[in-house]
């Protein structure tokens, strides 16, 4: 009987045993990160989309070619990121990646983002959890055509550090890109993606 106890316990205590540890980082440390991985276009959302002359739902989810679907299939996507610490536990900086994915048609959609990300570490050392979010510009093209619009991704992350320096980590996120007019607003219309990716991460 003791033993699940102790067991309990452990798990009880472990969250706060790993956020009383001391911290790695000191203000000017420094992070490198090259990410890559598949991503899942989540939902669709086009108000406008009858004014357009399609038919169907205006709220779409996940990959498909049903009507409630996406009509977008899963692709993929990579990023590099730099972030310097200001204290020992937030970071900021940059990130430009590429992700892509194929429509039902057969033609490619395009997106990247280039944003500023700022990264919370409560869990930190060998074993890390960084809770990142990042906005800013995002450059989107689809059958020949592009824009210039705004996006922004919301990420949490679990990486260890095989030395002092290098590491490798696991990511989940949730990316938002809307599509925005001023004169046409028929046309507008919101996409969030959800990328799993792995990440190879340098630090000093």
């Amino acid at each position: 009987m003791r033993k699940p106890l102790r067991f309990i316990l452990l798990l009880l205590l472990l969250p706060g045993m790993l956020f009383a540890a001391e911290p790695y980082y000191d203000s000017g440390s420094q992070i490198f990160n090259i990410t890559a991985g598949f991503t899942t276009p989540m939902m669709y959302y086009n108000p406008g989309r009858n004014a357009q002359g399609y038919e169907g739902p205006e709220l779409t989810f996940f990959p498909g070619s049903g009507e409630n679907n996406t009509h977008h299939t899963f692709g993929g996507l990579g990023a590099i990121s730099y972030q310097v610490f200001i204290n020992p536990y937030f970071a900021i900086g940059g990130q430009l990646g590429f992700q892509f994915d194929f429509v039902n048609s057969g033609l490619v959609s395009t997106v990247v983002p280039i944003f500023v990300k700022a990264t919370y570490v409560p869990v930190q050392g060998r074993f890390e959890v960084p809770l990142s979010l990042g906005a800013g510009l995002a450059y989107i093209s689809y059958d020949g055509s592009s824009k210039l619009t705004f996006g922004c991704e919301l990420e949490v992350g679990a990486r260890y550090f095989i030395t002092d320096e290098w590491g490798l980590g696991l990511n989940a996120s949730f990316l938002v890109i809307p599509e925005l007019y001023s004169s046409n607003t028929v046309k507008m219309s919101t996409m969030m993606y959800m990328p799993v990716t792995l990440t190879v991460s340098y630090r000093h």
